[in-house]
């Protein structure tokens, strides 16, 4: 006999990761999510695997270099003059590697659909896309463009350098300092997942509607 479930009241609590619906009997039944750390509902498992499978990868790669760094800096302490120079080649060799990487990937995206709420490659909206991207290559942001707004440091709009992450006001009936968030890709542009009707696409920082509504820079990579 076939059993067709009336839900008549659905909730969803983030907190524990489980949610609960009534029966038409009813009766109360809760379910868990299997993936705790998953902070995407809809996110297919198996993609997600692959994803924290690669951000383990990127935070060996990371963990390595600061061995290295460290190493580096101890041999500085026993009088190797060279230690500073070789220490700032590694940083920026790293940085440099790092930020080439989120840009590249960054844009395999464009032209992709914008979806409220996305993030997954299906369909991004702007802080989604945002988080995923970087989540890619180890470095763990929030889920909304005002949360991703409050991490890292404070950067001038005339100091940008390519994988800064840009913030705008699109939307002031809502409340919030922050509505929506980009990637800086160097030159004066941009790419973000602007909306359903262009989806993720690549804009100017400096002229046209964006340069009107810009809050902010904060650089979340090392300097």
């Amino acid at each position: 006999m076939r059993i067709i479930w009336f839900i008549s009241i659905f909730s969803i609590v983030f907190a524990s990761n489980s949610f609960t619906f009534t029966d038409s009997n009813g009766k109360t039944i809760q379910k868990k999510i299997k993936h705790k750390y998953n902070q995407s509902l809809n996110q297919n498992a198996k993609e997600y695997s692959y994803q924290a499978f690669y951000a383990d990868l990127q935070k060996e790669k990371i963990a390595a270099l600061e061995a290295q760094m460290a190493s580096v800096r101890e041999n500085g302490l026993n009088g190797n003059a060279n230690s500073k120079t070789t220490t700032q080649q590694d940083q920026s060799t790293y940085c440099n590697t790092t930020i080439g990487s989120i840009t590249q990937n960054a844009k395999q995206f464009k032209g992709g659909k914008y979806v409220w709420g996305g993030t997954r490659p299906a369909g991004f909206d702007c802080s989604g896309y945002v988080q995923y991207i970087y989540n890619k290559h180890g470095i763990n942001l929030p889920r909304t463009a005002l949360a991703q707004s409050k991490m890292g440091q404070y950067i001038d709009k005339n100091n940008l350098r390519a994988g800064d992450l840009l913030f705008f006001l699109t939307d002031k009936s809502r409340g919030i300092p922050v509505t929506h968030v980009g990637i800086y890709l160097g030159n004066g542009e941009f790419i973000h997942a602007a909306g359903k009707d262009k989806g993720i696409i690549v804009s100017p920082l400096n002229y046209g509607s964006y340069a009107n509504i810009f809050v902010g820079a904060k650089r979340v990579l090392p300097s």
